[in-house]
């Protein structure tokens, strides 16, 4: 068995698609994914159809929610928080243009299902997976940090023994593939390289890594 945790998505199902052709996963792997599957890039749909096929022919997938997932779940619930308000009009649109719908009402039942069961958190014996970050000033970060904090928050420095001496692995917070490479050998790991942008010519790409070997595996952006 293989353990492998992939970055921010962001709606590149061909860059997704690739990346899992080039990791050559075998049944039995850990697929540990850490959230934002949509927005930004133009097949937020087709990046779900790649998970539900995962889960559905016997990968273990396990991902963690998104603060873009978020959005887009407070809107179909109409739950809003102080962020979700602006997805329509920043993402949305897009968004649902990938699942030929204009209305979010109108998201078909299996992808409400999928985002709607994301956890928060995920956790094995040597990692914690969240997708933004954890309240490290707490007692017990693991059962105190806020939804905000997984969602939205950062995180420079985490004391591993507050969190069962694991170490933590991120998305959500853009970092070139340099800073990306020294995280490594920190007990804070973030996996986003911004795979939709170009904002610097060491972005730009979607990054995996085995949590096995440490090896890094970065998939230059395919889709539109």
């Amino acid at each position: 068995m293989t353990r492998y945790a992939i970055g921010d998505i962001h709606g590149g199902a061909k860059t997704f698609r690739a990346l899992l052709d080039h990791l050559n996963l075998n049944h039995g792997d850990q697929i540990f994914l850490l959230g934002n599957y949509v927005d930004r890039g133009n097949d937020s749909k087709g990046v779900l159809d790649i998970i539900l096929e995962l889960i559905d022919i016997g990968y273990e997938v396990r991902p963690v929610r998104g603060n873009h997932d978020d959005m887009m779940l407070r809107n179909y619930s109409e739950e809003h928080d102080e962020h979700s308000l602006m997805w329509m009009q920043w993402w949305g649109e897009e968004t649902l243009q990938s699942f030929g719908i204009d209305k979010i009402e109108d998201l078909p039942l299996r992808y409400l299902t999928l985002l709607d069961a994301l956890p928060l958190m995920q956790m094995d014996n040597d990692y914690v997976f969240v997708h933004a970050g954890l309240d490290m000033n707490s007692d017990d970060p693991l059962s105190l940090s806020t939804r905000s904090d997984m969602l939205w928050g950062d995180v420079r420095n985490v004391d591993s023994a507050k969190i069962g001496g694991r170490k933590l692995i991120t998305g959500h917070n853009i970092r070139p593939i340099q800073l990306i490479t020294a995280s490594l050998i920190s007990n804070r790991i973030n996996l986003d390289n911004g795979a939709f942008t170009k904002m610097q010519p060491d972005m730009g790409n979607l990054v995996a890594l085995n949590l096995d070997t440490m090896e890094l595996m970065i998939q230059t952006w395919l889709d539109v």
